[in-house]
């Protein structure tokens, strides 16, 4: 069967709601459509037997053209025998042209699964997707540890990217898509792996992915008690503390902390950006943030050419002033009352 279509994983929370990077990929899979003639947009759901009239109405607002949604209640959480092989049966039965996944733990562990099933290439932690010569997928990455980008064509079929969340926009295309339930017996799939307990890890930080306000510390940031600082404004607005990449190497944050082309790709309402100079590889991270705000002390940073609000000045004298303004107008709340 001739390839045809772009087939999108679909990948839920905890509480069963749609995470926004599969929202983001098909929205983007709709625009890839426009460029490639003839081809539909397939969502893949692979979920519990429930009511999936909510789920097929949010994802045909965002281009579906066709849902193939696999329910057993066996599948109510995410498993790792299960899933990759069901996607990998969709992926056969469906052949399509492209398969797009997130560039989540579980997003890349469905490629790298169905690639290797399917023997085709797979290129991940995408910055872009677009449509290059021949009508292929062309899939822009970084490389050299983010200091140059990649443009790769796959000739080999599918063609296969993973994209971190936030990268691209979730655009609503609304569409009457053909809805298919697909059985397949999870009773034949081999049981490899065994799950025997879920720890999850506390860090103390809010998730940058997901968080409104996030306060991020570079290089400048990196010496005596900036990051102390860092965290302590970020308490005070209920905001993530994240990083660049320096941050990360040095050890003040962690990797699930780090921002950039190495790193995660966010879409706070106001990112904070504090001694970051704001190279190409971090811009990248936060192209989709609503408001910036930049506090450097090198008044000609190439972040202050990106910023909404921005301060000259050293981050020492600035945050503990903030900071100290945070507990005045607190102080003088609590009279009031």
């Amino acid at each position: 069967m001739e390839p045809n279509g772009i087939l999108v994983y679909i990948e839920f929370s905890e509480n069963f709601e749609i995470r926004p990077v599969s929202l983001e990929l098909l929205s983007r899979a709709a625009f890839l459509q426009t460029k490639i003639w003839n081809q539909r947009v397939m969502a893949c759901v692979i979920g519990p037997r429930i009511n999936y009239e909510n789920i097929v109405q949010k994802l045909s607002e965002y281009g579906a053209d066709e849902i193939v949604i696999v329910s057993d209640n066996r599948l109510d959480k995410y498993n790792h025998n299960f899933h990759p092989e069901i996607f990998t049966q969709i992926a056969k039965k469906y052949p399509p042209r492209i398969i797009l996944t997130g560039a989540t733990p579980e997003g890349k562990e469905i490629a790298s699964y169905t690639a290797t099933k399917l023997e085709t290439g797979l290129t991940a932690d995408c910055t872009n997707l677009d449509i290059g010569k021949e009508n292929l997928l062309l899939s822009t990455r970084p490389t050299f540890g983010g200091q140059l980008t990649a443009d790769i064509l796959c000739k080999t079929f599918p063609q296969m990217a993973t994209v971190q969340e936030h990268v691209f926009t979730a655009q609503k295309r609304a569409k009457s898509p053909n809805v298919i339930f697909n059985w397949i017996n999870i009773d034949n799939i081999e049981k490899r792996i065994e799950l025997i307990k879920t720890i999850k890890k506390h860090s103390g930080n809010r998730d940058v992915a997901s968080s409104d306000i996030v306060i991020s510390g570079g290089l400048g940031a990196c010496k005596d008690n900036g990051f102390t600082l860092i965290y302590e404004l970020a308490q005070k607005l209920k905001a993530a503390v994240a990083g660049s990449r320096e941050a990360f190497e040095k050890g003040y944050i962690t990797k699930a902390q780090q921002i950039g082309q190495t790193g995660k790709t966010i879409a706070p309402k106001l990112y904070i950006a504090v001694g970051i100079s704001g190279a190409l590889q971090h811009l990248t991270g936060i192209k989709n943030s609503g408001k910036i705000i930049a506090i450097n002390k090198d008044k000609n940073a190439p972040i202050f050419e990106h910023a909404d609000i921005g301060i000259a000045g050293d981050l020492f004298e600035i945050l503990p002033a903030i900071i100290k303004d945070f507990d005045t107008e607190y102080k003088e709340e609590q009279n009031e009352q």
